[in-house]
């Protein structure tokens, strides 16, 4: 079998695919066929990561919230728990990646750091955690506040609880497990209490579980506030980002990686930004899919979506009003710094329609749509990744499971023709794909 080459020098672009239940788009349940209860099955996501393996994906990637996260007459809602949906994909699966995401918030690092470990051992060093600290109200008074705490005291308890699970994946040294069967089947002395005291946690530790292949799973950080940018810089090998445009993610890319470099790391930070592809045989056909969606979005539920999201009562806006508030800077609100801002600067540029605002949130969340046929769409991801504005994308399929499916069979193919993708799997542990000592490309 083919293997990648070592590293990821020149132009190879990095995939993870964004596993949902009928696709990123708002309206992709309304279509026909589409599986309405796939958010419990786990076969509907075996299947999406066995397509996306088939793809030359390196990952594929499991969202979680701690509350009901969405409007139930809006779109489907609620899914199963990442790390049983991280068995259906491993089980499935021989070489792609997972990555499946936990709260620093609602979590304790003891119970993250066993659990990854465990499933590393189960994959064979195939999984990576995507670090998020949970910025909404409904997941606060789920687990028995009040409110949510500030973004500040949550970046802080993230760091730490990072950093606790570092010393947690540490505290087995590599002989530690001697297997002697006439003597000792591991030395005590290579195993160690890790001691750690802080401001929220307290923890004896070692753990509990020998060392997995990976040690320590790929790290994956989702924030764009300065205090998420600074925990990528220090702890992150992946960022999962929100941009829109190409100057935006030039300057994101180029700062993280600055970041990095003043925090000591000789190793690079790879930005992966959401990327909808909409492909059909030719740029008016894609045109003409994408229209049929945004068609069948109810644009009333994704207004209040749009009042929640700031804070408003139901009833502030109105569709066709323009959209034109002085918002607050992101860095003073509570919650999910990174939509937020992709709301404030269309609300900056004063030239949007709250009917623009809501459909652009409903199809794409901000992220970077690109629209058109195989060759286009190819083009348009070659193009970033060519410039220095990305390492790669976490696709976001905006129906599932049939837009992946022509992704695969017709985007794929001419990025590998053009070497943006290798023809074969890589084998080596998922962090080894992405961690390299050249933070210069």
């Amino acid at each position: 079998m083919e293997e990648t080459p070592a590293g990821t020098d020149g132009n190879r672009m990095s995939l993870c695919m964004f596993m949902g239940t009928t696709g990123y788009h708002s309206a992709s349940w309304r279509l026909p066929g589409s599986n309405l209860r796939g958010g419990t099955d786990p076969a509907h996501f075996a299947a999406q990561a066995r397509l996306a393996e088939e793809g030359g994906f390196d990952a594929v990637f499991l969202a979680d919230s701690m509350a009901l996260w969405s409007d139930v007459r809006e779109r489907p809602a609620g899914v199963i728990d990442p790390s049983v949906l991280a068995c259906a994909a491993i089980a499935a699966t021989e070489h792609i990646g997972v990555v499946l995401t936990f709260s620093t918030s609602f979590n304790e690092p003891y119970n993250v750091a066993r659990r990854l470990t465990s499933l590393d051992h189960l994959s064979g060093g195939r999984i990576g955690w995507n670090i998020v600290t949970s910025a909404t109200q409904e997941a606060a008074q789920n687990f028995g506040l009040d409110t949510i705490p500030d973004h500040g005291e949550r970046y802080r308890r993230g760091e730490e609880f990072v950093e606790v699970c570092l010393k947690l994946w540490d505290s087995w040294d590599d002989d530690a497990v001697i297997g002697d069967r006439a003597g000792w089947w591991a030395d005590p002395a290579r195993i160690r209490a890790i001691d750690h005291v802080g401001e929220f946690f307290s923890v004896r530790g070692p753990l509990d579980v020998p060392p997995s292949p990976q040690r320590v799973p790929l790290l994956v950080q989702a924030g764009s506030s300065p205090a998420g940018m600074a925990l990528a810089a220090a702890r992150a090998d992946v960022v999962f980002t929100v941009q829109a445009t190409i100057d935006a993610a030039a300057g994101f890319r180029a700062e993280i990686q600055d970041l990095a470099r003043r925090s000591g790391r000789s190793t690079p930070v790879r930005l992966l930004p959401g990327l909808i592809p909409v492909v059909r045989d030719t740029d008016e056909e894609a045109e003409d899919y994408l229209a049929q969606l945004d068609s069948m979005l109810d644009l009333t539920d994704g207004l209040r979506q749009l009042e929640r999201s700031l804070g408003w009562d139901p009833g502030s806006l109105a569709l066709d009003d323009p959209f034109a508030p002085d918002l607050p800077v992101p860095e003073s609100v509570a919650g999910n710094q990174t939509y937020y801002r992709v709301i404030k600067d269309m609300a900056d540029e004063r030239r949007h329609s709250v009917r623009d605002v809501v459909r652009r949130m409903s199809t794409s969340r901000g992220h970077r749509l690109v629209v058109g046929s195989p060759e286009t769409v190819a083009e348009a991801m070659s193009d970033w990744v060519d410039r220095g504005a990305a390492d790669g994308y976490i696709v976001m399929p905006a129906v599932l499971p049939d837009d992946l499916q022509v992704f695969v069979d017709e985007v794929v193919p001419l990025l590998r023709k053009s070497g943006h993708l290798p023809a074969g799997h890589d084998d080596r542990v998922l962090a080894d794909r992405f961690r390299s000592t050249d933070l210069a490309r």
